[in-house]
């Protein structure tokens, strides 16, 4: 259920990695214990974890400080990327400083990236892609920063992005009407144009 046991000699060959890449990691619920480890990591990459509810706690959400890119895909049972600990008073603020790309596909849990109340930044963040995430009705419940982002890319088109919360929340919207249309079709999807 972790990528190591606390106090493993696998943390301190760990310290210096930069990419992770985690694949079909079946009992695997998260990497909050290897966090810490990961300081320098600059590539993380899930897929096809099935048991997974989180990747990681909120507390431990910023010793991925470093971290460029953030694919995760296939993890059904994920229903948020950073989970609340209930730390909110403590860290009322996460901040992604150097991540640039982050791809969300295939999450049929996914209610949002983080539920908890806090301000999430995104200071470098240029792509994001989210495809594929039915439950996904919301970015997070707290305050949001992404200044470089002017995009979001799903699987059909590229949507302008003012606001992540709002372009989130007309893309599962119109992903909610795609799969009533469906299925009032008996499961063909008519050509769809916005």
């Amino acid at each position: 259920t972790h990528l190591w046991k606390q106090g493993s000699p696998l943390h301190h060959i760990c310290a210096n990695l930069e990419t992770l890449e985690v694949y079909q990691c079946g009992n695997l619920i998260n990497i909050a214990r290897a966090s810490s480890s990961l300081r320098n990591l600059t590539t993380l990459e899930v897929w096809y974890c099935k048991e997974m509810a989180e990747l990681i706690t909120s507390s431990n959400a910023q010793c991925l400080e470093q971290l460029v890119t953030l694919k995760i895909d296939g993890c059904e049972m994920m229903g948020e990327v950073i989970a609340s600990d209930g730390d909110e008073a403590t860290y009322h603020e996460i901040i992604f400083k150097e991540l640039k790309c982050l791809e969300l596909y295939d999450l049929q849990n996914l209610k949002s990236f983080c539920s908890g109340n806090y301000t999430l930044k995104f200071p470098s963040l240029d792509e994001v892609y989210v495809s594929k995430c039915p439950a996904m009705e919301i970015f997070c419940n707290g305050g949001l920063s992404t200044p470089k982002l002017q995009e979001v890319q799903t699987r059909w088109d590229v949507r302008r992005c003012w606001d992540l919360n709002a372009t989130i929340e007309q893309l599962n919207k119109e992903e909610c009407e795609m799969s009533e249309e469906t299925d009032k079709n008996g499961g063909h999807k008519e050509d769809h144009v916005p």
